[in-house]
């Protein structure tokens, strides 16, 4: 496991939390860790059994031991309630109390920072950082499934089950990227004006770990960006592309014709935009977006946006036109 990162969690950040549950964030106070002897509960590691299999069931998370339900630092639990130290303890209990163990997880000591602490002597506050597992669902030691729900973590019930279930049957396909391609194409004798051409290409990666057999991508751009070259452009270069008009949007559609496996990344689509003087400022103020959308099997659709004019390359386009006349005023 990781060790102490005081850069990444201090009193201070404790302090800074937003004092209230919420699906991905939950506090035990120090009771909830050891008696009023201090003395481990007997019943401390059955409880924690439950929270860290409906953090790693769900979206992932954090749990706060030595903060009180209102969000207040209480002083915080025993660094030492085994010789090796508590947070070694920690370390080696929390993979190894659900079914199957937990592989990815981090175990963080906040302690005493200076005279005015709320942390005692001797003591500090543990932050048990799970992630979403794809190893889920893990089953607490009551043998029972739970699974953050409205910032409780509740029994799963056989709907949820399977549906944690399909996470790992189902690929995990997006588009990481989107980035300029080649160089700009300035067009000086289009007797309506100068222009310039801009390709640009989608990279793809299956972050699951299921082969994705089918994967469709979608760019999906204002029909001001693509005029009747661009559109040629694009469909020229992929023979199995399709085009798709709606009123103000044009989309382009293109199949994956391979399968592609867990944890590959590869470029995949391409399509070409103009900028020209009808809609040049639309770009300069940001309205020009590329929407994508991947399809991978049954998986859920993966979408996402890219701003055109953040790229430097439709920035250089833009003082290009400028110079070549082609934005008025």
């Amino acid at each position: 496991m990781s060790p102490t990162a005081p850069e990444r969690w201090s009193e201070v950040r404790l302090e800074g939390l937003v004092p209230t549950e919420h699906d991905t964030q939950e506090f035990k106070s120090s009771l909830y860790v050891v008696d009023s002897r201090g003395a481990v509960r007997t019943d401390f590691l059955d409880n924690l059994s439950k929270q860290v299999s409906a953090f790693a069931n769900a979206a992932g998370g954090h749990l706060f031991l030595g903060i009180d339900d209102r969000g207040r630092i209480d002083g915080g639990v025993p660094t030492h309630l085994r010789p090796n130290g508590t947070r070694e303890w920690l370390e080696d209990v929390v993979p190894a109390i659900v079914d199957p163990p937990l592989r990815r997880f981090n175990v963080y000591e906040v302690g005493r920072s200076d005279q005015n602490s709320r942390i005692a002597e001797g003591r500090a506050v543990y932050v048990v950082e799970i992630r979403e597992s794809e190893d889920a669902p893990h089953m607490a030691r009551d043998r029972r499934y739970y699974l953050r729900i409205a910032g409780k973590s509740r029994p799963m019930g056989h709907r949820h089950v399977l549906d944690v279930l399909n996470r790992r049957r189902d690929p995990e396909v997006r588009c990481s990227r989107i980035d300029p391609y080649g160089d700009l194409e300035r067009i000086e004798d289009d007797p309506r004006g100068p222009k310039v051409l801009l390709r640009l290409r989608g990279t793809l990666v299956n972050e699951g770990r299921a082969l994705a057999q089918h994967v469709g991508l979608e760019f999906v751009l204002p029909r001001v960006a693509v005029n009747s070259l661009a559109r040629q452009r694009t469909l020229n270069g992929h023979p199995q592309a399709s085009l798709s008009q709606r009123p103000g949007e044009v989309t382009f559609f293109f199949y994956h014709p391979t399968p592609i496996f867990p944890q590959q990344e590869l470029s995949f689509g391409e399509v070409w935009v103009a900028v020209h003087s009808a809609n040049v400022g639309h770009y300069a103020a940001g309205r020009i977006g590329l929407r994508w959308r991947v399809y991978a099997d049954a998986a859920v659709r993966q979408e996402g946006e890219v701003d055109l004019s953040a790229f430097s390359a439709v920035r250089r386009g833009i003082r290009w036109l400028r110079r070549a006349g082609g934005v008025r005023g």
